[in-house]
């Protein structure tokens, strides 16, 4: 028995062997199946090529041609409230003060102040003399504040210090008597219209500053 065969009948699960020596039926060679059996040729196997996976495309839906655009929704947002203390403040009542009127003429090298909020008749007469006396340019302030929020006592001093910043300059600031809202370290004291009055030797002391130039006050 070829190898060949052996092959075949292992294959088939045949493991029975005859002898060499045992007897056998005389048949004509060409009745026996091994000897008939066609040679089996070996060949080669073919594997077909895998084909690439073809995806279906989606079909695109025809887009909704709307009318009216719809209101996209609005998220819900949840509103939490700050608790924020606020300083007190304490509102304090305006302070009313009385009415006044501050009059003035100005020098080349000074300025003349007196309040003038109730002048007798002898006293205005006097302040004219004097307002007459040199050629000098005439200033008046009236309290209160023409406007009605700028109208508390608290800020009358400021107000007044303005107005005297605005005329003075750098002049010398002559003032005649006593005004209780306005203090300056250029002031210069001297008696009031009353006390001129009545003692008319103190008209000569501001007679002579009335006269003087800058310099001479200031070394006064």
């Amino acid at each position: 028995m070829i190898g060949h065969q052996r092959d075949i009948l292992a294959t088939l699960g045949i493991d029975i062997w005859v002898p060499k020596d045992a007897a056998c039926q005389n048949m004509p060679s060409s009745s026996i199946w091994r000897d008939q059996a066609a040679p089996e040729y070996l060949s080669e196997i073919v594997v077909a090529k895998a084909q690439p996976l073809i995806v279906p495309e989606p079909k695109a839906e025809p887009l909704k041609t709307l009318d009216q655009a719809e209101p996209l929704p609005t998220p819900a947002v949840k509103e939490v409230q700050a608790e924020i203390a606020l300083p007190v403040v304490e509102e304090r009542p305006a302070l009313h003060i009385a009415a006044f009127q501050l009059q003035a003429f100005g020098l080349p090298h000074c300025v003349i102040v007196t309040d003038a909020t109730e002048l007798s008749a002898e006293q205005q007469q006097l302040w004219n003399n004097i307002q007459q006396a040199l050629q000098a340019e005439y200033y008046e302030l009236q309290w209160p504040f023409p406007l009605i929020n700028f109208q508390d006592g608290r800020g009358a001093e400021s107000y007044v210090q303005g107005f005297i910043d605005a005329i003075s300059a750098d002049k010398n600031i002559i003032l005649l008597g006593q005004f209780s809202y306005f203090n300056h370290s250029k002031i210069i004291h001297l008696a009031g219209l009353q006390e001129m009055l009545d003692q008319p030797l103190l008209k000569k002391r501001l007679w002579q500053f009335m006269q003087k130039t800058k310099q001479n006050m200031d070394a006064t």
